[in-house]
């Protein structure tokens, strides 16, 4: 039989560096261009109420990219496992413990928390109508499995070879079910949806070129913070644009999924201002949650 904690245990908790991540894609990590917020649902949280009747729901975790650390997904299960055999008074106090804790490990005071239970259960999935699904071109070129920026394709969109000055700047709403990556401790697969919008005056990415971009991670091991940071990373150097946004929501795996959003050029109410299409699906499931 396992024995199980009485009381949480924040020393479970495996903060990593964000800087290290970033050196390695190329970010300068003293100024880092970008804004973003990670956003975790935690599908199988639960203690025990005074009465001892166990509390069940879904909590969802957000913090911003800026703080120093990330927590490594399988410290944070084993973390919210600790909770399982605790007493708590009321919801709100579990929380106060999680914020407590999560701040120290993070070295960040700006973090949100929703909870949702069975009665207030939102079971809205994502509608993603505004963006193209890009998996089912026509493909001419054989896929590779390790990622290479190199496999970015541009073009000059119609407004800017025509150099007309009343020539609309795109935006482009494309996505992919197809990102694939490892994780770089366990070597596990996750398993996520790309959505990627931007807003350009010069340079397009070929949509069958961002398809063999994409599919080039699934041998790649790192992090879910990472793989999206590196997405943007690349996107930005092959067309400059004027906004970019990625988001990467990843498949559960141990009871939670992870949803970084980056936003390129750093703003600060990035979120306010995201396109309204983006902003629909911030918070909705994808079919693989």
């Amino acid at each position: 039989m396992n024995k199980y904690l009485t009381k949480p245990n924040s020393s479970l908790l495996k903060p990593i560096p964000r800087k290290i991540g970033r050196q390695n894609i190329g970010w300068d990590t003293k100024n880092i261009p970008f804004s973003g917020i990670d956003i975790w649902n935690c599908y199988e949280f639960s203690f025990l109420e005074k009465s001892g009747l166990p509390f069940a729901g879904i909590l969802r975790i957000e913090y911003p990219a800026e703080s120093e650390f990330l927590i490594e997904s399988k410290s944070l299960k084993l973390y919210l496992n600790s909770f399982n055999m605790a007493y708590f008074e009321n919801n709100q106090e579990a929380i106060n413990v999680i914020e407590s804790d999560l701040k120290s490990a993070l070295n960040s005071s700006n973090i949100k928390f929703a909870l949702s239970t069975y009665k207030d259960f939102n079971q809205n999935f994502n509608s993603s109508k505004k963006f193209k699904c890009i998996d089912y071109l026509n493909k001419k070129n054989p896929f590779q499995y390790e990622v290479n920026p190199d496999l970015l394709q541009t073009l000059l969109h119609q407004g800017f070879v025509r150099q007309a000055k009343s020539a609309k700047k795109p935006e482009y709403y494309l996505m992919s079910n197809l990102l694939k990556s490892n994780c770089p401790i366990t070597g596990h697969p996750d398993w996520g949806t790309v959505y990627i919008y931007y807003f350009t005056d010069k340079k397009e990415i070929t949509e069958e070129s961002l398809l063999h971009y994409i599919v080039s991670y699934r041998n790649h091991n790192e992090f879910h913070e990472e793989c999206c940071e590196r997405i943007l990373f690349d996107l930005v150097k092959k067309i400059q644009p004027k906004k970019i946004a990625v988001f990467c929501k990843y498949n559960r795996r141990g009871g939670i999924d992870i949803n970084p959003l980056r936003v390129y050029p750093k703003e600060k109410e990035f979120v306010k201002n995201l396109p309204i299409g983006l902003k629909k699906i911030l918070y909705l499931r994808e079919f693989r949650q």
